[in-house]
């Protein structure tokens, strides 16, 4: 891969939060895990821990306990049909939860994993908002506690970069045929 086709998978590593009927099975989720495996971490401690859910059961099980889209105020998530069909769920040691170096972690294995899956051609969410019954849910091992979810699916939706001079400014917005939208600061706004 050169420069330019890298560029080009970033930029189709968006936000996905509806997806199609494309299943992704567990051998794919764990090969994203597998990917943020080889990521760089803080001071090599590797202290992430992965939770694949590939079933249909367990993903419907996850799906209650997520929060989506916190500036699309009346929606709840994608509906019945439009739903990821797996999760990886980042987790680190409960002590380790606010640690901020432990964050930059979860951020670089997470990143890692969402290019991943966009050079298979599937979608991702990143979801912080989640309650805290999604631990439970997941049975966990003693210890440890979810610090990130990602949805995985097929793309359910068309997602497009905007320059940031519209009347949105940097919020994100759906057009009515459903297209999602999503403001980006110029390169020369950045530099400093």
């Amino acid at each position: 891969m050169n420069a330019l086709e890298f560029q080009d998978l970033v930029a189709s590593s968006r936000t996905y939060r509806r997806f199609s009927d494309q299943r992704v099975g567990s051998t794919v989720l764990t090969g994203l895990v597998d990917a943020a495996r080889l990521a760089p971490c803080g001071n090599n401690m590797q202290v992430l821990r992965f939770r694949v859910v590939g079933e249909k059961d367990a993903c419907d099980a996850v799906f209650p306990h997520l929060r989506w889209a916190a500036l699309y105020k009346d929606w709840d998530g994608p509906a019945e049909g439009e739903r990821p069909h797996g999760y990886v769920v980042i987790c680190v040691p409960e002590g380790l939860k606010g640690n901020a170096i432990r964050l930059i972690d979860v951020g670089i294995a997470a990143q890692t994993m969402a290019l991943a899956a966009a050079a298979r051609g599937l979608g991702c969410c990143m979801l912080r908002s989640f309650d805290a019954g999604l631990a439970d849910e997941l049975d966990l091992p003693d210890g440890l506690v979810p610090a990130l979810v990602l949805a995985i699916g097929g793309h359910g939706e068309r997602v497009v970069l905007e320059g940031p001079d519209t009347e949105h400014g940097l919020t994100y917005w759906r057009e009515p045929d459903g297209t999602h939208c999503v403001p980006k600061l110029r390169l020369e706004d950045l530099l400093v």
